[in-house]
């Protein structure tokens, strides 16, 4: 997704453009925020579909039913 890759460029740039002490990347600052991003996309990913599994079963479909590439299809859009 153009997402992600935009927070990690932009995250890796920031790295690389302030190197520390002795020309040292600051490579722990870095993996954290990136280690922050992906916890935080887990987070939005496992709320929509609790949010999409739950509009399913409000208009009456077995949400067990429903094809992953569906429901995949859907998230990319939604989370985009």
């Amino acid at each position: 997704m153009e997402k992600d890759r935009t927070e990690i460029c932009k995250i890796v740039s920031e790295m690389l453009d302030n190197p520390g002490e002795c020309e040292i990347y600051p490579t722990t600052k870095a993996y954290d925020a990136l280690e922050e991003y992906v916890e935080g996309v887990r987070i939005e990913a496992i709320g929509w579909a609790t949010a999409d599994a739950c509009v399913a079963l409000d208009e009456g479909q077995d949400y067990r039913k429903i094809e992953v590439p569906s429901i995949l299809a859907r998230a990319l859009v939604d989370l985009a």
